[in-house]
């Protein structure tokens, strides 16, 4: 496999990208459409009327791909008010190509960067309790040498400090004995 070195940013993002997790990648997402919220508006400034529609297209595509993916069955309410939203983007956007008009873009950057926190804090939130399950699962034993015992997990060792009261001290512990003898 031959891979394009001349932009190592490029080739840092595509690192990214492929070893984020789904909700990782979701916050990716909106930090690129907010990106090029900024970079329409600028195109816009600039007139140069190509650029700002290729941004634009760009961030409504975004938004199509996020209202298409939704899960309604296990989203519910959360689902349903995250189409509105998204919806009054995409379509604010459309708008705002069409008329090539900086300030509808003004208004829904706001939006997509709530947005964007809003999902920062809930993989910050999923990452944390995924880590809790992890930090809390005890460690199972990946062999089982009787197919008959069902393989049980293993539990933390503990470290003692003191020896418990009822055990006898290193001077009154019997020494093993070797047997030299054949």
């Amino acid at each position: 496999m031959v891979t394009n070195l001349a932009n190592p940013q490029q080739q840092y993002l595509k690192t990214q990208i492929e070893t984020a997790s789904q909700p990782q990648l979701l916050v990716m997402i909106f930090d690129a459409a907010v990106k090029k919220l900024h970079l329409s508006k600028k195109a816009i400034a600039q007139k140069n009327i190509e650029k700002a529609h290729t941004e634009l297209t760009k961030v409504q595509k975004i938004f199509t791909e996020l209202m298409v993916a939704l899960d309604f069955e296990k989203g519910g309410e959360i689902a349903t008010n995250l189409l509105r939203i998204y919806d009054f983007v995409y379509h604010h956007l459309v708008k705002a190509n069409i008329k090539q008009d900086s300030a509808m873009i003004d208004e829904v950057i706001p939006i997509v960067e709530n947005l964007r926190e809003g999902w920062t804090l809930a993989v910050e939130k999923f990452l944390s309790e995924q880590e809790g399950e992890i930090q809390q699962k005890p460690i199972e034993r990946r062999v089982s040498f009787d197919s008959k015992q069902p393989v049980k997990p293993l539990t933390p060792i503990r470290r003692m400090t003191t020896p418990p009261a009822d055990s006898p001290t290193t001077e009154e512990q019997p020494r093993p004995r070797l047997n030299i003898r054949g």
